[in-house]
């Protein structure tokens, strides 16, 4: 497998193709390439990559199963599929390759095993691979493709000429209309015998192939046919032997009522003069009376109805014969349970148990039948064993009511087909627009006839139904079949020289037909470049699938078009995918307007100037060792491969385009611009369609002028080679510059274009997106003669043009009428001048300004090139970026990625904020993750109209702004090397045209972005270089918290980088650094990643602060910390633990001193004060302080307690006191008048008169507290038993000693004492349980005698902290219950409910602006009272996969070392919301809090340390464990 031929699918969770929604809808496609001429013998067209996500619910046991082959000596199988297994972890994607040998249509699907335990399997993706054309060894590109359409039986006898003459219009290619032998209507479509050619030209199909090789070798030309697969003509000899070919009364007794109805119809048509009806009809009355006919003659006399309803007096009688054999009716069938009396209900109960096989399929009269031993049992059942006249009454009601439906269809059907007579029959005869076709005669019948009769020559007369079409049918059913009954109601509008053939579902169901079709699709595709399949929407799927398949068998290569009539963008992908359609026909002559001309011509012309090209961003996951490659992003016109996107060497993106065009200026069905709009608009109609970036065609006698759409049937001149030159010269002209731009745009991107309509004016700038050069053509429409218009002078923005050629075409005769000869108008090609091109150096923008003479029917078109754009532009703009970024650090990346406009503001003291894009807003960060978090969908929907895009073209505002911003970061590692890319890129940009700007910006902002993203990667440790995107985005957040402000740091008197708790809301100052935030989020944020250094000065930096035994809540540098909770010191000790048990040589941290900022007293001084840290403790001497101050018990009232403090605050809430209840070894703390833990809202509205009243005090034994303790003893004792810990006992309280292992016993047998409420009320006794306020059973309290005794039994979301830090105290049948309780009850889409939704006080929506009267709301007092907080979600899936794993058999592998597929698959799916949350985010972080069921909460921090950190957790727990 080699990158130059790969190309990356991504997978959805579903297993669905992820594509760009850019294009609309789309097939996904791979580009025509040939291989380079030096390819071995086996090399794979290309490779799909299939892109699968850890952890994703397809990769449990999850297999690929496609239909490619393995290997290039084993052919193609539509239906052979191959296994490949998934090998996706929890922790790394996968990625599994498809090797692609030949072109053409294939597919894949999934199977896995879901959560139900079930096998399922996806449905199937289909991708298609072009096929690479040459002439004479020179590849032709698809765009490139002009087609020339003959209809060979007007092509004379000396074809030569007519090849001469499209060779000279430099066509490459010829469309030939069937050239097998005709049928009696002598149409090329109706085929007397498929397998030979037309003897009055060609003797074999050795002769044939000559002369598409003479084409080809002398002419330059490809050779392309119609294949003609749904039908044959009426007359074809080889009916008479297979009628089974067709459909007739046997094959298809469904249309026994339709063939009846047919032949009534044509023997009513005979006998119209007998009968007294007019024969030539010449008005509406006269069709009246035709119809009155009908419905006597024709409905009448074959009584129609017979056909549909059930014959009640031979079901009567069929009763009575069986009725003594008959046992009652069996109850466990089916119940008649209050049927009795209700006839409807008898009669629909009848209908579904009693009935024939095929009941309300049309047959013959009369097939509707009644089961009459099982109708029997039913009467018996209801009415007794005695048959009687008066069940027989019964009976014959409820057979009326068996009929009622069925006479309602009926009357239906007789209505459509009075309905579609009348109006057949009147387009037919009357009216303006139609055939006008005179006298009914035998010849000529009243209307069509839907089937051709014949003695077959087994004797047997049958009549096989004609092919035609369908208004508005649905292309995936049969028209003909058993579920179509548009041959009886007369819908088709029939081709009454055409059968029509009847494949079945297989060759088994027609075993002549397919063989025989077999070897005409061998036959054509072994001589011809391409196929063009004929009335393409009627081809049943499974039949295209089988003869394509075998046609390419033959012609690898084979160049495959159609229309489609589908009247459906969604019905046109599926045929396209499904037959391999290389081209869809697209018709110009098709537009009614000049506005609709446009935009068929901008539908096909290419993608808009300017448009924005993929880069993947955060799209994929960068393994830290992924292949570099400066020069791979490279262009080299010369190498056909698939290049990345930049130098990190992850492959083109396949995503789904429209399917190619071939789009035409007009076709052998279409009417003439002379017939539709005028001569002269066969000029612009055709330049129009030429600089389109589609394959293009035209049917031979466009260029000629020929006047009226030829009758395919009728018609026996054959074309004039002499004389009709028309716009022959201006056509090898176009088809020159096609040639031109194919060569330059190999890539969709490549082609770019710009449409513009104004009245009769279109103008189509057609550019090479790489090369910037390009033709702009102004074309002066005339569909009508429309008077006098001027086209303003026109300005090609930073653009240099010169006039390459000028013409209008005049018409100078009027329509030439031969009897031997299809001649044109005769017209004359001008040649225009005066036109005046100038360009302006000052504004560097050409002027085009038109003379006087430019009439309807001229067009001019002009070279031009973009200012600045050259062939290597492209690639400079793509490389050097991983070089530049070479000697980033993270902390680096963290200006060139982020900050927010606070820290922006505050690192610029208040000189420079956000970029705000007007008509938008600000950008979330200043760095280049500010720019993607816009741009990204920008690029997936290429937003050329969002204001992003308006403000790049509107000045290079942005441009200048993403440079100069790295001035303040200068000093910072690598910053200057990326600064000095960036400027040397965007110079370059500036001197292009506006237009251009947004696209290159996006395309220099993602290659940055992306190689900073992989600088990252390198950076960090293992477990996340090489883990999942999902992963690495968390892994960003630690670069995006972690940072240096001016206005705060870690320590007082040096400038080191600290943790935002969140940002923007907690970017600054004392509110950035939260010490219960850092050490929640540590071991996630930086432990996990890798970053121990800063994990270090973190823990140092906090550890200097300890005052009172306790961590500060905030610590503002260590200038004024505050001391206002109760459970960060835990969060600290088990982060010191953490970085013992992560960090290599971690225990060595106990021994670091650091100087402490207060006196050993407690006593308050300032930071500058001189007793400010003169004194030092040990880590080791940290911990111990702590432990030993809660043994003895705290107390203490908060320094500079007031107002100034805490504003809202009461008194009593300023004291602060904890200590250890030594009966069960709990600390226990707070008061009602305060809040220390995490749940830490003060109510602050005087409205609602909840000033100074905590919502959540959570004072007493917080669980999470408790369970940190146990964890921090735990850590202790065995430091001590290590000798890296010298302690070993505290003094309680008392005075006396407690040893660390007795405080740990004592804990571990209190613990679930004092916190489970056992399920069972019976084991009450058990536990310290109050029955009378008990909410939910089978959980563990929150609190522990808190202040308000109800709050102890809150079902909150803590208590999984604790069973995580100290899994040992929890009873793990206990845990799994209060799990699936949370996880039922609690568990949101992104977070953790803080209160059980049953809770009288659960009040989801936190709105912090609010002020009302409500205690419970106002001012946010509710923040976590119900609201869904991210971080506990982490703390929460460490349990669940804990207590899991170690419980239940189903959650583990075979041999019990690792986590099985489905506990995977719970987590994986439990962390849906969390992975499209930050894919979706602007902050590219995971929020804070979400309202209710994951609603956004305005009030939130949009991104959150702990939020981010705490699922990193998860991950590495995992990795960790069993990676």
């Amino acid at each position: 497998m080699s990158l130059k031929r790969s190309v990356l699918l991504r997978l959805s969770d579903t297993g669905e193709p992820i594509t760009s929604c850019s294009y609309g809808q789309g097939v996904l496609t791979l580009p025509s390439l040939p291989l380079p001429d030096d390819a071995k013998e086996g090399t794979p067209f290309y490779t799909v990559k299939l892109f699968i996500s850890a952890g994703s619910p397809i990769s449990r046991n999850g297999l690929i199963w496609t239909n490619c082959p393995p290997e290039h000596t084993i052919p193609f199988q539509r239906d052979k599929f191959y296994k490949k297994v998934l090998n996706a972890s929890f922790h790394q994607d996968d990625s599994v390759d498809l090797d692609i040998y030949r072109p053409g249509s294939y597919c894949f699907y999934l199977s896995f095993r879901n959560e139900k335990e079930q096998l399922e399997t996806t449905r199937k993706f289909y991708f298609m691979v072009l096929p690479n054309l040459k002439i004479n060894g020179q590849f032709l590109q698809l765009n490139s493709i002009a087609m020339q359409s003959v209809v060979s039986k007007w092509m004379g006898k000396d074809w030569d000429k007519i090849f001469a003459k499209i060779a000279d219009k430099k066509y490459n290619m010829i469309h030939f209309t069937p050239l097998q032998i005709r049928g009696e209507s002598n149409s090329p479509y109706s085929l007397c015998d498929h397998l030979k050619f037309d003897p009055d030209f060609f003797q074999s199909p050795d002769d044939v192939k000559k002369m598409v090789q003479h084409l080809q070798k002398d002419y330059g030309m490809l050779s392309l046919t119609d294949i003609v697969f749904n039908h044959t003509a009426n007359n074809s000899p080889w009916l008479l032997d297979h009628p089974e070919a067709g459909y007739n009364y046997i094959t298809a007794p469904h249309l026994i009522p339709a063939i009846e109805l047919d032949a009534k119809l044509l023997e009513f048509s005979q006998n119209l003069s007998n009968r007294g009806y007019p024969t030539d009809l010449k008005n509406i009355d006269d069709l009246f009376k035709i119809m009155d006919g009908i419905k006597v003659h024709v409905l009448g006399s074959i009584k129609l109805w017979e056909y549909y309803v059930v014959d009640i007096e031979s079901t009567l009688e069929g009763i009575k014969r069986v009725w003594n054999e008959t046992s009652k009716w069996n109850e466990n069938e089916s119940s008649l349970q209050d049927l009795e009396d209700n006839l409807i209900k008898m009669g629909q109960f009848t209908r579904d148990n009693a009935v024939l096989e095929n009941f309300g399929t049309l047959a013959e009269k009369g097939s509707n039948k009644i089961d009459v031993e099982k109708f029997s049992s039913i009467l018996k059942s209801l009415y007794g064993d005695e048959l009687n006249d008066t069940i027989i009454t019964k009976a014959h009601k409820i057979l009326d009511q068996v009929n009622l439906p069925l006479y309602k269809e009926y009357d239906d059907d007789n209505s459509e087909i009075l309905e579609q007579l009348f109006n057949r029959i009147k387009y037919l005869r009357i009216d303006e627009n139609g055939p006008k076709q005179g006298p009914i005669t035998d010849k000529q019948p009243l209307t069509e006839p839907y089937f051709t009769r014949f003695t077959g020559t087994d004797g047997n007369k049958y009549a096989l139904a004609n092919n035609g079409w369908i208004w508005n049918g649905n292309p995936l059913v049969d028209f003909a079949s058993s579920k179509s009954k548009a041959y009886l109601r007369r819908e088709v509008i029939v081709w009454g020289d055409c059968v029509k053939l009847r494949y079945g579902s297989g060759p088994q169901d027609s075993q002549y037909l397919w063989d025989r079709m077999g070897k005409y699709i061998e036959m054509n595709a072994d001589i011809f470049d391409g196929f063009r399949i004929d009335n393409c929407h009627s081809t049943p799927l499974h039949v295209g699938e089988y003869f394509l398949d075998l046609a390419r068998r033959v012609n690898p290569n084979l160049y495959v078009v159609a229309e489609l009539f589908s009247g459906s963008e969604t019905m046109d992908c599926l045929f396209v995918e499904r037959l391999g359609i290389s081209s869809l026909i697209r018709e110009a002559m098709q537009a009614w307007s000049e506005e609709e001309l446009s935009r068929l011509v901008h539908k096909h012309g290419g993608r808009p100037i300017g448009s924005y090209k993929f880069v993947p961003m955060d799209d994929f996951p960068y393994p830290a060792d992924i292949q570099l490659d400066e020069e791979y992003c490279a262009v080299n016109p010369e190498d056909n491969a698939l290049r990345c996107v930049s130098e990190i060497m992850i492959p083109k993106i396949l995503t789904a385009t429209p399917p190619h065009a071939l789009f035409m200026d007009c076709t052998h069905d279409n009417q003439t611009p002379y017939q539709k709009r005028t001569v002269e608009d066969t000029l612009p109609n055709a330049a129009l369609v030429a600089l389109c970036s589609s394959a293009i065609g035209s049917v031979y006698g466009y260029d000629e002028i020929y006047p009226y759409l030829l009758e395919l049937v009728t018609e026996s001149r054959t074309y004039d080679t002499e004389s009709c030159d028309g716009i022959g010269k201006i056509r090898a002209m176009l088809n020159e510059i096609r040639d031109d731009i194919g060569m330059k745009s190999k890539d969709i991107e490549d082609s770019e274009m710009h449409v513009h309509h104004e009245g009769q004016y279109i103008t189509f700038h057609r550019t090479d997106a790489k090369s910037g050069s390009g033709y702009y053509l102004i074309a002066r429409t005339k569909f009508y003669d429309g008077g006098e218009q001027k086209l303003p002078p026109v300005i090609l923005s930073d653009s240099i043009c010169k006039l390459k050629l000028a013409y209008t075409l005049e018409k100078t005769g009027d329509v030439q009428e031969s009897k031997t000869l299809i001649k044109g108008i005769p017209t004359n090609l001008r040649e225009l001048k005066g036109f005046n091109v100038s360009y302006d150096e000052k504004t560097r923008n050409s002027t085009i300004l038109l003379p006087d003479d430019f009439p309807q029917g001229s067009i001019a078109i002009f070279e031009t090139q973009q200012n600045g754009v050259d062939m290597w532009l492209d690639h400079f703009i793509r490389s050097g970026a991983i070089r530049a970024t070479t000697n980033l650090n993270l902390e680096s990346l963290n200006a060139i990625l982020y900050r927010a406009e606070p820290e922006e503001m505050d690192a610029s003291a208040g000189r420079r904020g956000a970029y705000d894009i007007p008509n938008y807003g600000k950008l979330v960060y200043c760095g280049l993750q500010g720019w993607v978090s816009v741009l990204r969908k920008i690029m997936f929907n290429n937003d050329l109209a969002h204001p992003l895009s308006a403000n790049l073209r509107g000045g290079h505002w942005a441009l200048d702004y993403v440079i100069d911003r790295l001035d303040l970061y200068n000093d910072e590692a690598g910053i200057e090397d990326v600064q000095r890319w960036l400027r040397s890129r965007l110079d370059r940009v500036k001197k292009l045209p506006n237009y251009l700007v947004p696209s290159y910006f996006c395309l220099i902002i993602g290659v940055l972005y992306g190689c900073c993203r992989l600088r990252a990667m390198q950076l960090m440790s293992g477990n996340i270089g090489k883990s999942t995107e999902f992963v690495q985005s968390l892994a960003m957040t630690s670069i995006q918290m972690v940072s240096k402000m001016e206005s705060t740091s870690l320590l007082p008197h040096e400038n080191i980088p600290a943790m935002a708790a969140g940002l923007p809301h907690f970017s600054t100052e004392y509110m950035r650094c939260w010490g219960r935030d850092v050490f929640i989020s540590l071991r996630g944020l930086l432990l996990t990643t890798g970053r121990f250094e800063q994990a270090k000065a973190h823990i140092l930096a906090f550890a200097k602060t300890l005052k009172h035994g306790l961590i500060p809540n905030l610590l503002d540098a260590g200038r004024n910390p505050r001391y206002n909770a109760r459970d960060a010191a835990w969060f600290f000790v088990q982060s010191v633990q953490d970085y013992v048990s992560i960090v290599p040589g971690g225990e060595s941290i106990l021994k670091e001193k650091v100087t402490r900022r207060f006196p050993k007293d407690d006593t308050y001084i300032k930071y500058n004060d001189p007793i400010a840290f003169s004194y030092s403790s040990t880590i080791e001497e940290i911990v111990y302080e702590i432990l030993s101050r809660h043994a003895a018990g705290i107390k203490y009232r908060e320094a500079n307690a007031g107002p100034n403090l805490d504003r809202v605050m009461t008194d009593k809430g300023f004291d602060v006191e904890v200590h250890v209840d030594w009966s069960n070894g709990l600390i226990f703390g707070g008061s009602q008048y305060n809040c220390g833990t995490w749940m830490d809202k003060m109510g602050e509205s005087a409205k609602a008169k909840s000033v100074g009243i905590p919502g959540t005090p959570r004072d007493g034994a917080a669980i999470e507290i408790n369970g940190l303790l146990k964890s921090c003893l735990r850590f202790v004792i065995d430091m001590n038993k290590k000798n890296n810990f010298q302690y070993s006992e505290v003094t309680k309280s008392d005075g006396t000693k407690i040893s660390f292992v007795e405080w740990d016993k004592l804990l571990q047998d209190n613990f679930e004492k004092c916190y489970w409420i056992p399920k069972d009320a019976a084991d009450d006794k058990l536990f310290d349980v109050d029955v009378n306020i008990v909410n939910r059973r089978g959980i563990y309290k929150d609190l522990y005698r808190s202040g308000k005794p109800y709050e102890d039994y809150q079902l909150r979301p803590n208590f999984a902290i604790a069973m995580t830090v100290a899994p040992e105290l929890f009873t793990p049948g206990f845990a799994i219950s209060a799990i699936e309780l949370a996880d039922k009850y609690l568990r949101g889409p992104v977070g953790m409910r803080t209160l059980d939704p049953s809770d009288y006080n659960y009040r989801p929506y936190y709105i912090n602006s609010e002020d009302s009267e409500d205690f419970a709301t106002s001012k946010g007092r509710n923040y976590h009272q119900g609201p869904e907080w991210v971080w506990c979600y982490g703390y929460f899936l460490r349990a669940f996969h804990y207590f899991y794993f170690n419980t239940s058999r189903r959650c583990q592998n075979e041999p019990k070392s690792k986590p099985s597929s489905y506990l995977y698959q719970q987590l994986y799916n439990r962390l849906q919301g969390h992975r499209d949350w930050l894919a979706q985010s602007p902050w590219a972080g995971l929020t804070e809090l979400t309202n209710k069921d994951g609603e956004i909460c305005n009030d939130s921090s949009p991104t959150q340390a702990w939020s981010s950190g705490c699922l990193l957790d998860v991950f590495y727990d995992l990795w960790s464990a069993y990676e």
